[in-house]
C-alpha cells in the first residue's frame, strides 16, 4: 500500500500528500477519536468527566521542535511522532591504492550513544581482513584525514508540494551544518529536485547548483547560498531517483552509459581520471518527505544497484513518518549508509550536527601489501568494527575511477 500518490496541495490549511503530510494528519484525527471515546474520567456506566482533545494543527506540527515536547498536552502523547532520530555507524566513504601499494580506507562514524567517533576510538578499532584479523600497527594504522581533496558530496533537498517551506529552510540549515563540518579540501554540489506542474507525464524538474557549470565546488560561501529556499524552484511531485541518479551520473542524459574518456560529472566519477583533484570518498545526502512518484528514467532498483556497484554511501532523511516510505529509504542506504525519519527537520538537528562533526573527525585507515587485501575473493571484504559497530568495504575495491554505469 501506498500512502503518497500525488503532491498536491487540497487546503490551505492541511496540505493532504498522502505521504507525510496524511499520515501526521492521519494520525492526530485518530488521537482526536481515542480522546472523545475514551476521555472521559467517570466509572462503570457514568457519563465521564470532560473530554480532552490534542489540538495541534498541521502548521503547530510543522515547527515543533523538541524543545516543546515537554510542554505539550498530555491529550497529545499518543502522537508518535516525538522521537528525536540519530544516525550511528561505521561509515567507509571510499577506497584508493596508494604508489606504495597500500590499501586506504576514508571512515568516519557516530558511537551507538551518538556521540562522534574520534581517532582514539578508531585506534581500537577491530579490523579483518577476508575474515581473518589483521593487527595494527604490523598490518595497518589509522591517521586523521588532515587535509582536502578527498571527498566529494552532493546534497539533496525535495521540493515536492508537500515539503513546508520550514522543513527546507531548516533542511538548508542543516546541511550548511554538514559543509561546516566536512575536511578542509572537500567539493560539493547540491540538487533540488520536483518536477514541472501541468503536462502529463509531468518533465522532471531537476536543479544542480551552485552555478556556473560545472557545478562541484570547494567555495563555502556558494554552497551555503546554493542550499538557501529557492522560491523559483517547480513545486509539483516527488522525483527522488531521477535525482539521485543526477548526484552519482551528473546532469547528462540518465541513459547514458559511462564513457571515461569524457564523463566525470557524477559522484562515481570523481575519483576518476578526468578530475584534477581524484577523490576517493563519496557521499550522497538526501532529504525527503516520501515516495517517488515523478521520475522519468530510473527506478528503485536502479539507484540500489548503482549504489552497490560504486560503493557510494547514501544517508537518507526523512521528514515524515510512514512505515511504507521508511523502508524504501532503508533500503537506499543499504548497509554502507543509514536512514532516519523525523517529524520535522527540526527534530533531525540533534542527529545532524554529531553526524557533521564525525565528518571533521574522518581518518584514513592504511593496510599494508602483506594482509592480501587485492586477493580477495568476489565480494571479499575488509571490515572494520567499532564501538560494536561495523561496516566493509568488499572486492572489487573502487581505486581507479572505473565505476561504470547503469
Amino acid at each position: 500500500m501506498h500512502y503518497k500518490w500525488s503532491d498536491y496541495e487540497v487546503s490551505g490549511v492541511i496540505p493532504f500528500s498522502a505521504g507525510g503530510q496524511f499520515m501526521r494528519f492521519l494520525t492526530l484525527i485518530m488521537v482526536l477519536l481515542l480522546a472523545a471515546c475514551g476521555g472521559g474520567s467517570g466509572g462503570g456506566g457514568g457519563g465521564g468527566g470532560a473530554v480532552t482533545q490534542c489540538t495541534l494543527t498541521e502548521e503547530e506540527l510543522d515547527n515543533l521542535t523538541p524543545a516543546d515536547v515537554p510542554s505539550l498536552p498530555k491529550a497529545c502523547e499518543g502522537i508518535a511522532f516525538f522521537d528525536i532520530p540519530s544516525i550511528t555507524g561505521v561509515f567507509i566513504l571510499g577506497t584508493e591504492t596508494d604508489d606504495l601499494g597500500n590499501l586506504k580506507l576514508y571512515v568516519h562514524g557516530v558511537k551507538q550513544d551518538g556521540s562522534p567517533m574520534i581517532l582514539a576510538d578508531f585506534e581500537q578499532a577491530a579490523v579483518s581482513v577476508g575474515g581473518v584479523p589483521v593487527i595494527r600497527p604490523d598490518d595497518w594504522d589509522v591517521l586523521p584525514v588532515a587535509n582536502g581533496n578527498i571527498l566529494s558530496m552532493a546534497l539533496l533537498a525535495d521540493y515536492s508540494l508537500s515539503i513546508t517551506d520550514s522543513d527546507l529552510s531548516g533542511m538548508g540549515d542543516l546541511y550548511d551544518i554538514v559543509l561546516d563540518g566536512t575536511p578542509a579540501g572537500f567539493e560539493a554540489e547540491t540538487i533540488n529536485f520536483s518536477s514541472e506542474p501541468g503536462a502529463s507525464p509531468t518533465p522532471v524538474a531537476i536543479t544542480v547548483k551552485p552555478n556556473p557549470f560545472p557545478y562541484w565546488t570547494s567555495n563555502l560561501p556558494a554552497l551555503q547560498a546554493a542550499n538557501n529556499l529557492d522560491l523559483d524552484q517547480d513545486r509539483n511531485n516527488t522525483t527522488l531517483y531521477d535525482a539521485m541518479g543526477t548526484g552519482l551520473m551528473g546532469p547528462i542524459d540518465l541513459g547514458d552509459r559511462y564513457n571515461p574518456d569524457t564523463d566525470d560529472m557524477g559522484l562515481v566519477e570523481r575519483n576518476g581520471p578526468l578530475v584534477v583533484h581524484n577523490r576517493p570518498a563519496t557521499l550522497l545526502m538526501v532529504q525527503t518527505d516520501g515516495q517517488d512518484n515523478a521520475s522519468l528514467s530510473l527506478g528503485l532498483n536502479d539507484i540500489v544497484a548503482l549504489l552497490d556497484r560504486c560503493h557510494t554511501t547514501a544517508i537518507m532523511l526523512g521528514t515524515f513518518r510512514s512505515e511504507v516510505d521508511a523502508q524504501v529509504l532503508e533500503e537506499l542506504a543499504g548497509t554502507r549508509g543509514a536512514a532516519v525519519n523525523a517529524l520535522n527537520t527540526n527534530f533531525l538537528e540533534a542527529a545532524i550536527i554529531p553526524y557533521a562533526e564525525s565528518l571533521s573527525n574522518m581518518v584514513v585507515f592504511t593496510l599494508l601489501p602483506h594482509t592480501d587485501f587485492l586477493n580477495l575473493p568476489p565480494d571479499g571484504s575488509v571490515r572494520i568494527e567499532v564501538d560494536g559497530l561495523e561496516a566493509n568495504a568488499v572486492t572489487p575495491f573502487d581505486i581507479d575511477g572505473n565505476c561504470q554505469r547503469i
